[in-house]
């Protein structure tokens, strides 16, 4: 305790840096009497400021758009991440089809070997000796089967699962984007575009890239979700404003 009061009396001495950094540190540590102490401690200025109605819609824009940003821009970097994906289709290709083959062969073996040894057939089951009769005894329906599974039906299903999750994050995306481009027009009576070439030109243009994927796999936004958008950020918009 008396190493505490006799801290007390160098806390009007702290710089704004070290204020903040023993604040932290005693919040960290779940110590709240202390960051009382140094925030009751910390001297008071008073300033002359911009008209907070100007200067507080400019905050609390820049939050908006960097919320919306990262709703969408996550989104598009999966989408990025999905396309190098498939570019390793072909590299990727022979060690699926090998792997195909040889379980498929290996099931299909033991099923023969099951099915030769429940009829008390003597030897191995056709196509699977192990000398030349096994050239004798081909199973053309079972290569035919896996001709199917190892081929390109392979890179057709997953080729249409990769489909089916882009489709997803692209109206998610486009959900995020509608219910902001609404606030804007709300709030502001603004064109989003023209509040992000303000306050972030990159995030202009993945908004067009996002725009292109929606026409090209011809993905709505929900309106529902775009609705949840709108009011959330409406009522933080509030709040920041009303704050001061």
């Amino acid at each position: 305790m008396s190493s505490k009061k006799g801290l007390g009396r160098l806390y009007d001495r702290l710089t704004p840096e070290e204020r903040f950094r023993l604040d932290v540190l005693a919040l960290a540590r779940g110590d709240e009497e202390e960051s009382e102490r140094l925030t009751a401690a910390c001297p008071r200025r008073s300033y002359t400021m911009y008209d907070w109605r100007f200067v507080g819609r400019w905050a609390a824009a820049r939050d908006q758009a960097m919320l919306a940003h990262m709703e969408v821009v996550r989104r598009l970097d999966k989408i990025k991440m999905m396309a190098a994906f498939r570019d390793m289709f072909p590299y990727l290709g022979t060690v699926w089809q090998d792997e195909v083959r040889l379980a498929y062969l290996d099931g299909h073996m033991a099923g023969s070997r099951h099915a030769c040894n429940w009829s008390s057939k003597a030897g191995e089951a056709p196509g699977w000796e192990a000398d030349e009769e096994a050239e004798l005894n081909p199973d053309p329906t079972g290569y035919e089967d896996l001709r199917k599974r190892a081929g390109d039906g392979m890179y057709a299903r997953l080729e249409e699962m990769l489909e089916e999750m882009e489709r997803k994050l692209v109206g998610e995306a486009l959900t995020a984007w509608f219910g902001f481009t609404r606030f804007c027009a709300q709030e502001m009576e603004l064109e989003a575009e023209e509040l992000l070439e303000a306050l972030a030109g990159p995030f202009a243009e993945g908004v067009r890239d996002l725009e292109e994927l929606g026409a090209r796999h011809e993905v709505e936004p929900d309106e529902g979700g775009a609705e949840k958008y709108l009011a959330s950020m409406t009522e933080a918009w509030h709040r920041v404003l009303e704050g001061r």
